[in-house]
């Protein structure tokens, strides 16, 4: 951050327990909707790692 002062830092640089569920709730909806954008696009992925989410969310719509 540049400070000198370490107690600005130790401010605004700590993470919280809302701040890490916030992320984790941003970053699975990001996930899903990318998953259905693929989805849309095509069925199956070579990329097993994509794919079998990608069977999962076929199978349950």
């Amino acid at each position: 951050m540049g400070h000198t002062d370490g107690s600005v830092q130790a401010r605004y640089s700590h993470i919280t327990r809302q701040m890490r569920e916030d992320l984790m709730a941003n970053l699975t909806a990001e996930w899903e909707a990318a998953l259905d954008a693929r989805l849309a696009m095509c069925t199956t992925s070579p990329v097993a790692v994509l794919n079998d989410p990608l069977h999962r969310l076929r199978a349950r719509r």
